[in-house]
């Protein structure tokens, strides 16, 4: 039993020894902890005198001076570790009198290493001062970020404005006329085709495009300056080079300038059988032949009365008919008074 109770106070006293040791870490861990994972940077600001005077009252026909820091090239400690920063691998810039006149305000950080060295220039001037960066507190600052600086400079000479380059004009190449060449074309051991278009290439320049006939070529070279007279003419033909080549020169008439061409096979685009036109079939229409009428007009002695042509015929044959019957009349009664007697 005494021993159960032993070791019941033994495990508690282990237990208390314990928490007490982490709480008095925790404890005084507590005053020592800093704000390194705010990032730093530090301000710098300052006037600008050439040879004692203020840039700010020297006409440098400048509309904005440039003020720009740059690492120099150096080694510095980064995690315990050497690192070595080539010139101008940090580059900082501002402008001088923006926006306070007469001074410069620029902020260098975060990302740069402690201790980096800055040579300082101002409108392209190196001036007489450099900076060491260097973000810790100051005065009494609680955080590191908070750290300004003023830094004045000097410089010996007055910035002046950077000219503008002016590209030079360049001369125009002299001018040269064309030439004229023809002469055969054979390609592997065969002469060239009809109806094969070619044409000629002097290193940038081409030609128009001509067709073969009976083997040979003419065509007519004008590259127009005289960069090009002395390079050498090649033939092309379906994007096949030709194997010979001759120099170009102006005012040349040549009619022997022959080519050779390896062995290729050569599409030959034959021409297309037209397609014959449907047979037009030609309707001839048949007039109708028209009717004639036949009208029978019978003058007589009152064909002076007028009237429709109906009515003049009719009219006429009545009046013949009664003429009739009464010559017939006129004939019986003469007769009639001969037989009394």
């Amino acid at each position: 039993m005494i021993k159960s109770v032993l070791k019941i106070f033994g495990l508690i006293f282990l237990i208390t020894t314990i928490f007490g040791s982490i709480n008095l870490r925790a404890d005084s861990h507590t005053p020592n902890m800093t704000f390194d994972f705010l990032p730093k940077f530090v301000h710098y600001q300052g006037e600008i005198k050439v040879n004692g005077k203020s840039l700010s009252e020297i006409e440098t026909s400048i509309d904005f001076i440039e003020v720009e820091f740059v690492n120099q090239d150096q080694i510095v400690v980064v995690g315990g570790k050497q690192v070595e920063l080539e010139e101008g691998q940090f580059s900082f810039k501002s402008f001088y009198g923006d926006p306070i006149n007469a001074k410069y305000h620029i902020d260098i950080g975060p990302g740069v290493p402690d201790e980096t060295k800055f040579d300082i220039y101002v409108g392209g001037v190196k001036a007489n001062e450099f900076i060491v960066f260097n973000p810790t507190p100051k005065g009494g600052c609680p955080v590191s970020n908070c750290f300004n600086r003023e830094q004045n400079l000097t410089i010996n000479t007055i910035p002046t404005p950077t000219p503008t380059p002016v590209p030079p004009t360049p001369t125009p190449l002299p001018t040269v006329n064309p030439s004229f060449y023809s002469g055969q074309i054979i390609i592997g051991s065969s002469p060239v085709p009809d109806n094969i278009e070619v044409f000629a290439k002097i290193a940038d320049y081409v030609s128009d495009v001509v067709v073969t006939s009976e083997g040979r070529y003419t065509i007519n070279i004008n590259p127009k300056t005289a960069n090009y007279v002395g390079q050498n003419i090649y033939l092309i033909i379906q994007g096949n080079q030709s194997i010979t080549s001759i120099p170009f020169n102006p005012d040349e008439f040549i009619s022997d300038a022959n080519f050779l061409f390896e062995n290729f096979e050569l599409k030959i685009q034959e021409d297309p059988v037209p397609t014959p036109e449907p047979e037009k079939i030609i309707v001839v229409a048949t007039p109708t032949p028209e009717v004639q009428k036949t009208q029978m007009n019978i003058e007589g002695p009152d064909n002076d009365s007028g009237g429709c042509n109906g009515g003049s015929s009719s009219f006429s044959i009545f009046s013949v008919l009664l003429s009739i019957l009464v010559v017939l009349l006129f004939k019986k009664s003469r007769k009639e008074p001969n037989s009394v007697i």
